[in-house]
């Protein structure tokens, strides 16, 4: 009786599983690509995951609240290593760790666009992160 179950299931087609599976490398990929930080303008490694662009936003917002654009944070670096800050210069991080996300996320896209207009398995093995 199985093997009339079996004989009867389609075999699944490679490019569909080929697809599926490349999908499933990008989406990690992409999920991991913060983990290992991005250089900001000021030439050090930030952590760049969305919990880290909210903290540093919680504490440009706080420093806002005092009223001077002249104030001094002490931030850390990806290295663990501490730099002082003025209110303008950690906007510009966070800008620039929020444009770095939306550029994973624009790169993971294009991607999955491509993995889905290929045609043959061989294509889709060629789409990498």
């Amino acid at each position: 009786m199985d093997e009339q179950i079996n004989s009867t299931m389609p075999a699944p087609d490679p490019l569909v599983t080929a697809k599926t599976i490349q999908k499933g490398r990008i989406k990690h990929a992409f999920e991991r690509a913060p983990e290992y930080g991005f250089e900001v303008s000021a030439g050090y490694m930030m952590d760049s995951a969305r919990e880290d662009i909210d903290n540093l936003s919680r504490l440009r917002d706080r420093l806002l609240e005092t009223g001077s654009t002249s104030t001094v944070a002490t931030i850390r670096d990806k290295s663990n290593q501490f730099h002082n800050v003025t209110v303008a210069e950690l906007t510009e991080i966070i800008g620039e760790l929020i444009d770095f996300g939306l550029g994973l996320y624009a790169k993971k896209w294009q991607l999955e666009q491509a993995i889905e207009a290929a045609e043959t398995v061989d294509a889709v093995n060629t789409i990498n992160w």
